[in-house]
């Protein structure tokens, strides 16, 4: 999530250019093609990866956070709801090691304040590699079901 003190901004330009490949190439299908979408992976240019996703929603208390050393992560909803929640890192603690195979962390729930954000049809929110978050909310005490992209954009 872009939040912070400005004097800690960094603009990768090579990480911008592959968030906007990734932003123009969702704007340019309909939903009806993201939704025909295989689920799984698919590559659309050098350091983006998208991940198709069908799933149902899940109460908070269930989720844990997590985070991403390689990549940055664009949860971009095609079809449903879900609440997304972000913390800054160091704010809770770890539940699991850092993968490196699969490139996760898994976190409890934050100590203090965190932000949340209802993602509805075609929305998204950007997730930074020092930014927890909890994807798969459940809206208004109802598990739903939703079908998301997971963008994955390398850093490096």
């Amino acid at each position: 999530m872009e939040f912070g003190l400005s004097k800690n901004h960094t603009n990768n330009i090579k990480v911008q250019e592959r968030i906007q490949i990734a932003l123009d190439w969702l704007d340019s299908k309909s939903t009806e093609e993201l939704l025909a979408e295989k689920i799984g992976n698919k590559v659309i240019s050098d350091g983006v990866e998208l991940r198709f996703q069908s799933y149902d929603s899940r109460e908070y208390d269930t989720m844990n956070y997590e985070t991403h050393r390689e990549h940055v992560d664009i949860h971009y909803m095609i079809k449903g709801a879900e609440w997304v929640r972000w913390a800054d890192e160091g704010t809770a603690d770890q539940v699991s090691e850092y993968d490196p195979e699969i490139e996760i962390q898994f976190f409890g729930h934050p100590k203090s304040q965190h932000g949340k954000a209802l993602l509805t049809d075609r929305h998204y929110a950007t997730f930074y590699p020092d930014d927890l978050h909890a994807a798969h909310g459940v809206v208004d005490g109802k598990i739903g079901h939703n079908r998301k992209v997971v963008v994955k954009v390398a850093i490096n």
